[in-house]
């Protein structure tokens, strides 16, 4: 799937009582200090991300290379924090590209469910497989004169 093309299926979504609680939960730490100290550039560290599927056999736990082991169908939910929450540091994350793999489909490409910070957003595993995609985040460090650091990563999904 092209960025332009992903990009172009990315919506806001408000939260409402009706929609899903996901099954599969992907939480993702961000060492703001550290990203703002290499100015977001190679980033190979200080991205923490863990999920809660380890009964599923996912791996790669306090990485950015999870990879997140889910059920065909299930709703996965993507947070995103930085570590340390008093610096007054923020992420965001501002989308998904999928590199290979086809497990969201066309219908299950995340959606952003809180417009105010966008921390939160949810996926479905559609299609049984294996799947690499792109995490794109913004991070927003520095208190006297906060700057935009913009980061991606690859990690992976596979549903069974």
């Amino acid at each position: 799937m092209s960025a332009d093309k992903s990009m172009a299926m990315v919506r806001v979504v408000k939260p409402s009582a009706t929609m899903p609680a996901p099954q599969t939960q992907v939480a993702i730490a961000v060492d703001t200090a550290y990203i703002a100290a290499t100015s977001g550039q190679s980033v190979n560290t200080g991205i923490y991300m863990m999920d809660n599927q380890a009964n599923m056999d996912s791996s790669g736990e306090g990485s950015l290379e999870l990879t997140t082991v889910c059920p065909v169908g299930s709703l996965i939910g993507f947070s995103v924090y930085p570590m340390d929450v008093n610096s007054g540091d923020k992420v965001v994350i501002t989308g998904f590209n999928v590199s290979q793999g086809n497990v969201f489909g066309n219908v299950g490409y995340p959606i952003q469910i809180d417009p105010a910070d966008g921390s939160y957003w949810i996926g479905q595993a559609m299609n049984a497989g294996r799947q690499t995609y792109q995490i794109q985040v913004r991070v927003t460090a520095g208190g006297l004169r906060p700057t935009n650091y913009y980061i991606n990563w690859d990690p992976f999904i596979v549903a069974r």
